[in-house]
């Protein structure tokens, strides 16, 4: 635990009602937007690019799986609503925004039950799970969804609808996650009329296998700033050599754009054995891997007519 969140909880328990003291919610907004000035840095400007690894996860939203090794308390970014109110169960921290409700994060550690407890106390029907990220998605938001609805994705929100009612649930930008969606935070109306699910990364513990991974060349990632795109195989190997990265797969690049069959396109059904690659051969993109220090390849024959 580090000591913004053991200065975090201490504040808490200041003002817990046990104690017969009751928390004043400016004083406490105060407090809470003072330390997350202090363990946020301020993000460069987003890409804003749209993943196109769909199939490579369970979750509704792209990502590969991948990591980090130490534990952070994920508190997101200060937004323009009220005062920061801490929920019952002390595991998230709100912030009346209109008709919205802006969440915090404050124990990212917390059990399910008591994100349920707090959510409930609002009468938001939110499951909210913390996996376990690679570096660049540790705090941010990487997917929304709904059991049974259909959940439409846009720049500024998420629309989950069914045929008989619509939810719109925005998004707190401020984050720079390479070419991955995802973002700083979320923000819940307050009408919500239907269940939803949202995933939030943390920091991997010791020896912990990434869940969620993000762009390996994004901000925090073991290739932070490498263009990979139209270097040969045998370029990129000797990068990885030289930091120390292993190469967990090879998958297949899409056709050529000019052909059909590119469109649905599931690298999970084109796992190239590493035999088969040639060192001649370009690398269009790489992925997080499922462990530390490790990247998915892929790889065709000729050079992507698109690089980053």
């Amino acid at each position: 635990m580090t000591n913004d969140l053991k200065q975090l909880k201490s504040l808490f328990q200041a003002h817990d009602p046990a104690s017969h003291v009751r928390a004043d919610p400016v004083v406490m907004s105060a407090a809470l937007d003072g330390i997350i000035s202090n363990t946020t840095r301020t993000p460069q400007a987003a890409k804003r690019r749209w993943s196109r690894r769909r199939l490579l996860t369970l979750i509704p939203v792209t990502a590969v799986l991948v990591g980090a090794t130490v534990v952070l308390p994920i508190i997101m970014q200060p937004s323009d609503g009220g005062p920061l109110i801490l929920g019952p169960a002390k595991a998230l921290a709100f912030a009346r925004n209109g008709d919205y409700v802006d969440v915090r994060i404050v124990d990212p550690d917390a059990d399910p039950r008591r994100y349920r407890e707090d959510f409930a106390a609002h009468g938001l029907n939110v499951d909210l799970k913390i996996m376990p990220s690679s570096p660049s998605l540790v705090g941010t938001m990487i997917s929304v969804s709904s059991p049974g609805r259909v959940t439409i994705y846009r720049q500024d929100g998420s629309e989950i609808k069914d045929q008989y009612v619509s939810d719109w649930v925005k998004i707190i930008g401020g984050t720079d996650c390479g070419n991955m969606w995802c973002q700083a935070g979320v923000s819940i109306p307050l009408n919500l009329r239907g269940p939803v699910a949202i995933i939030f990364g943390r920091a991997a513990r010791p020896g912990e296998r990434y869940e969620v991974t993000g762009d390996p060349t994004a901000r925090g990632e073991t290739l932070e700033g490498v263009d990979l795109a139209n270097q040969t195989v045998a370029e990129v190997k000797r990068i990885l050599r030289q930091r120390h990265v292993t190469i967990e797969s090879y998958y297949e690049a899409p056709p050529k754009p000019s052909s059909r069959d590119r469109h649905g396109w599931d690298y999970s059904e084109h796992v190239l054995q590493p035999v088969s690659v040639p060192d001649t051969w370009y690398v269009h993109e790489a992925f997080g891997g499922h462990y530390k220090n490790s990247v998915s390849l892929v790889v065709a024959s000729w050079p992507t007519s698109n690089p980053r």
